[in-house]
């Protein structure tokens, strides 16, 4: 290799690894943007049913058999832009719900959740939104660090 092609390389990979710096601190001020969270947690017991980050696109469901008739009920919610929680259009009941079964949550379009621990308790759901930055996100949900092991 002559000399002025060890030149060229070496200007690109000072380019490379300026570019390299330049990423990798914008991914590291990302993950310190707060972002919004929806928590489901029973009441008063507070066990964490679920915990999501918030879109403007996010919603949930709820499915439950009303008191006292017990005809097969469902509510649905969304979020605004600035997380706050607003009634939803409802679609049909989700197939497969009894008026006997315990109540269902189902976030987005994934799997419904049965509240069957907080349904036999006679807890209630609470549904709180927060901000918070995405790195610590682990820690919200109990996550510990622990020392390495040798």
């Amino acid at each position: 290799m002559n000399e002025s092609s060890q030149r060229d390389v070496s200007v690109h990979e000072r380019r490379a690894r300026r570019w390299d710096r330049w990423v990798t601190g914008v991914i590291v001020l990302l993950l310190f943007v707060p972002l919004p969270f929806a928590r489901f947690e029973s009441w008063p017991g507070g066990q964490v049913v679920a915990d999501h980050i918030i879109t403007p696109w996010s919603r949930f469901r709820v499915c439950y058999a009303s008191f006292p008739d017990g005809h097969p009920t469902e509510e649905a919610f969304e979020f605004t832009w600035k997380a706050r929680i607003v009634p939803g259009y409802s679609s049909p009941v989700l197939p497969g719900f009894q008026p006997i079964s315990p109540p269902l949550l189902k976030w987005q379009n994934g799997p419904e959740t049965e509240l069957k621990e907080a349904f036999y308790r006679g807890d209630l759901l609470r549904v709180t939104t927060s901000w918070q930055p995405v790195v610590l996100w682990p820690f919200r949900l109990g996550a510990k660090i622990l020392p390495r092991q040798r």
